[in-house]
């Protein structure tokens, strides 16, 4: 007659065949593993959002390019701790989609079929008395391997929903909520800066505009009062050289030669040119002071004169960097109380499984589980 431990251990065999290849049972474990990740994709893809937020009001104290404008530098760190966030997120993810493929691996066709000869043939060594101590411990180790996986999902689900769901669920909505005002500020901020930027920008590229036609006009007029110098100096050598033929009476009056006249009207109408280009070049400088004002005045604007469009602009992009930094700060408490617990769910639990297990192998072939693969290995790698 069967004793009651017997009945107990042939009983939890026929379960765990059953689980084996029970299709529901790995539809609840792979539910476990995709909830999990669902929560971290969304506690790293807030992260991700914060970094590109900060990037964002960043890229606006660039765009603008003003120095009083320097709260953004508060982000730095915050950025950093972003990262380092993203970073442990990744890490966790990286550790769900292992358990996923793993228990992908180990439910199959091929190893639930291993499993159910090995039940087979350990309850046939049962009955014959085959083998007592090995065939105990090769079914134990089987156990432990084709179950290793839903035993840390199923454990650390159960934990985490008794314990950390609710608190987990919490700081997720209070997470979710404030990325969301982080981002509609940046965006808003960042449109503020953009905006900004394209109307002193424009406003510049008016006024250089304007610089460089007058430039151009100027170099012109040069060139213009150059040539007319040019032939003024050859009016007066011809004048000089008609007048030398004049006689002491002409000279002591002052009496001009007929000859001389014409070259003398012309000289007159290219004296009157020529100060008519000196006099718009006058023109031309006092307009570039003028507009070499407007540049000053736009400059002194955008740090000094607190009643201009350009600076109300630039106080409301300096007060959004502000508020973001604060939200921000506000935000990582939040962040880092939901990264504790993802962490404590995703990473500690299946390590401290990983652990007893370890410690299970021990205990059952009193060696350890990494030794037995090196061992299996070095005898591959000799065959």
């Amino acid at each position: 007659m069967l004793s009651k431990q017997h009945i107990i251990k042939y009983l939890s065999l026929i379960v765990l065949l059953l689980l084996c290849w029970l299709e529901q049972f790995q539809q609840y474990i792979m539910s476990f593993i995709d909830s999990a990740l669902l929560q971290s994709t969304l506690v790293y893809a807030s992260s991700r959002t914060v970094n590109a937020a900060i990037s964002l009001l960043q890229s606006a104290e660039v765009g603008i390019g003003i120095a009083s404008i320097q709260p953004a530098q508060l982000l730095d760190p915050v950025n950093d701790l972003a990262e380092y966030m993203s970073d442990a997120m990744r890490l966790a993810i990286g550790s769900l989609f292992l358990q996923r493929i793993l228990y992908t691996i180990s439910s199959g066709v091929i190893f639930s079929s291993v499993f159910t000869v090995s039940v087979i043939a350990y309850l046939i060594c049962e009955w014959r008395d085959f083998y007592p101590t090995l065939r105990h411990k090769l079914m134990a180790s089987l156990i432990l391997i084709r179950f290793l996986v839903p035993a840390v999902v199923l454990t650390t689900g159960l934990v985490s929903q008794v314990f950390l769901d609710e608190q987990i669920n919490q700081q997720s909505e209070q997470v979710s909520e404030k990325v969301a005002t982080v981002n509609n500020n940046a965006s808003t901020t960042s449109a503020l800066s953009a905006k900004l930027k394209a109307e002193v920008d424009s406003q510049k590229q008016t006024l250089f505009d304007k610089l460089s036609l007058l430039n151009d006009q100027q170099i012109k007029n040069h060139q213009q009062a150059t040539e007319l110098k040019l032939q003024m100096a050859e009016l007066d050598k011809k004048i000089e050289a008609i007048q030398a033929t004049r006689s002491l009476s002409e000279v002591i009056t002052f009496k001009e030669l007929a000859k001389a006249k014409p070259l003398l009207d012309q000289k007159q109408q290219l004296t009157g040119k020529f100060n008519a280009v000196l006099e718009q070049q006058m023109a031309l400088n006092q307009e570039k002071d003028a507009l070499n004002e407007q540049l000053d005045t736009l400059n002194a604007s955008l740090n000094h004169d607190s009643s201009s469009q350009v600076s109300k602009i630039i106080d409301t992009v300096t007060s959004g960097i502000s508020n973001m930094v604060a939200t921000v700060e506000d935000l990582f408490i939040d962040f880092l109380n939901i990264l504790s617990l993802l962490i404590l769910k995703l990473l500690l639990m299946p390590l401290i499984f990983l652990y007893l297990f370890n410690k299970a192998f021990n205990a059952i072939w009193q060696r350890r589980f990494i030794d037995v693969i090196k061992q299996t290995k070095e005898q591959a790698f000799n065959h």
